[in-house]
């Protein structure tokens, strides 16, 4: 399958280019030339050497002249779309940019494939965040209400794909995640390459909030498998669900930053000391989602345990920190 590929050298990006390849996909990356993480060197992607394995085309998302001249060239079978600002922090500081990145370089994508390539695929990502604002846990049918510019410029992403799909016939489908992890994860602001780092150290690990917040996450793994699953059903001759659709994928906990800390920890066999030095005044305060609709429609399950996935986690990092 001829697929183009933006985000490709983040932390997912990495991962699913890596099991694309590993599943015989054609792969062509596009990389923004003015972007830094375009260029970050310790993501998968360039550790593994994939600049060497895939057709890059450095192009800006906000050219549509530029998107336009690749869609028509590669007529791909599918366009998987994850490039975005991913720092939340970074959003906040940068909201025209953030919001230019998820609204207009979409609608570029969208519109190309529109005009010159109405059979291909259109696979967008998303976040958990578009909930915002909203009780646990989270369900497809629930409403948007953001208050942050990155959750806005998701939201944005979010209408244009399913504007595109019901009006314009292009078959595409959202998926919105829990918080990803996994080997070769950097940022090292998230809390389990944050920890694991710490017990790996011996570091004390110094939290932004009192450690009650609720998060929701999902193994690197069954992230990047979604991926080949939901093209294939979108691929065939008739498709479960609705094209514009979005679905809920994550392990369906509930556990607390504080839960999760002390998880990791003992599964690295570490007693480091844990503070508390924010208030974390600009988090959501409790994240889970309902994957009730993905598992009826599509027939999915994670396969990794929150267990299994820590642990293969601990042990890429003790072999790359070490």
């Amino acid at each position: 399958m001829k697929t183009l590929l933006t985000g490709a050298t983040g932390f997912l990006g990495g991962w699913l280019v890596s099991d694309l390849l590993d599943h015989s996909f054609e792969i062509t990356v596009i990389r923004n030339p003015k972007s830094k993480a375009s260029y970050r060197t310790d993501s998968q992607y360039f550790l593994k050497n994939f600049t060497e394995k895939c057709r890059e085309e450095f192009i800006d998302l906000f050219d549509y002249s530029a998107v336009e001249k690749i869609i028509k060239e590669v007529k791909p079978d599918a366009v998987i779309h994850m490039a975005a600002v991913g720092d939340v922090t970074v959003a906040k500081n940068n909201p025209k940019y953030t919001y230019e990145v998820s609204s207009n370089g979409t609608l570029n994508i969208l519109e190309a494939i529109r005009v010159h390539s109405p059979d291909t695929l259109f696979l967008s990502h998303t976040t958990d965040k578009v909930y915002s604002g909203n009780a646990v846990p989270f369900n497809e049918e629930m409403l948007f209400d953001p208050n942050h510019i990155y959750e806005a410029a998701k939201v944005s992403q979010e209408y244009l794909t399913k504007i595109y799909s019901e009006s314009y016939g292009i078959r595409a489908a959202t998926m919105r995640c829990g918080n990803y992890f996994g080997g070769y994860d950097f940022n090292f602001n998230r809390i389990v390459p944050y920890v694991i780092k710490c017990a790996i150290e011996n570091e004390t690990v110094q939290l932004r909030s009192d450690g009650s917040f609720t998060r929701d996450f999902l193994y690197i793994k069954d992230a990047v498998s979604i991926n080949r699953m939901l093209l294939e059903l979108m691929s065939g001759t008739s498709c479960p669900f609705k094209f514009g659709d979005a679905f809920n994928f994550s392990l369906e906990i509930e556990l607390s930053v504080m839960d999760i800390v002390h998880k990791t920890l003992e599964l690295c066999d570490s007693k480091i000391e844990v503070q508390v030095i924010g208030d974390g005044a600009s988090e959501i305060p409790n994240m889970r989602l309902d994957c009730t609709k993905s598992k009826t429609e599509l027939g999915w399950l994670p396969k990794y345990s929150l267990e299994d996935g820590l642990y293969e986690t601990i042990e890429s990092y003790r072999s790359y920190l070490t």
